[in-house]
């Protein structure tokens, strides 16, 4: 998974979340209950 702090903001992934390999989630970001990023 591709989670990275930018500043001070780090994202809330939930842990049935999907995030494929070659996604980034960066910054103050909020991944919910059943989402995918692709």
């Amino acid at each position: 998974m591709s989670v990275y702090r930018f500043e001070d903001k780090l994202p809330r992934v939930h842990p049935s979340a999907f995030i494929a390999p070659g996604a980034y989630v960066v910054g103050e970001v909020e991944v919910g209950e059943g989402a995918s990023i692709w």
